[in-house]
């Protein structure tokens, strides 16, 4: 017997908004702190039950991992293409510092947790190879050895721990956190090249 799959674009569409809904709740839940953070209170949050919530998104860790995606969606930071030149790398630093300051409440609590640091742990394969195909568009001729220390900088450099500390202990904006980061790369590329 041949079966074939049903599918419907208003169906997913439903999905979808039912997804950014719940992840949206997400945001909220966790804006009166981690420690208010379950299924049921997403859930409720969101309007939809408790099943709807693990349908998509399986658990809390699955939960987590798709903030961050959304919340770039949501501001905008999303990263189409590997910059290719330090212009564009300096244009993307900005924009992700930014992002991060206007998340700071939701990534504090988001990842005060245990499961929130995993999560974001978990993403630093994905975030370490984007820099490495960074640094090899940005500087061809550079050795192996060059390659993977410069994309370990520049991941470190625009993390948003770092960004907390441009921002906490020095009072830094992200424009002058960004202006910091771009100097350091510069300067360590010039040093590559000599």
């Amino acid at each position: 017997m041949n079966t074939r799959k049903y599918t419907s674009q208003l169906r997913e569409q439903q999905a979808e908004k039912t997804r950014e809904r719940i992840l949206d709740a997400l945001v909220e839940v966790l804006a009166e702190g981690v420690e208010s953070l379950s299924m049921p209170a997403v859930a409720g949050q969101a309007g939809v039950s408790v099943g709807t919530v693990y349908r998509h998104f399986g658990d809390k860790a699955g939960l987590l991992k798709a903030l961050y995606p959304h919340a770039g969606n949501r501001t905008g930071i999303k990263v189409d293409s590997i910059p290719r030149t330090l212009d564009e790398v300096d244009d993307v630093v900005r924009r992700v510092f930014q992002h991060f300051e206007d998340t700071d409440d939701l990534m504090r609590a988001a990842f005060a947790s245990r499961l929130g640091r995993e999560v974001r742990i978990g993403h630093t394969a994905e975030r370490l190879e984007g820099m490495r195909q960074t640094v090899r568009a940005t500087n061809p001729s550079i050795s192996s050895d060059q390659l993977e220390h410069l994309a370990r900088l520049m991941f470190i450099l625009t993390t948003s721990d770092v960004y907390m500390q441009w921002k906490d202990r020095l009072g830094l904006d992200p424009e002058e956190a960004a202006d910091e980061v771009m100097w350091a790369l510069r300067a360590v590329i010039r040093g590559i090249g000599e």
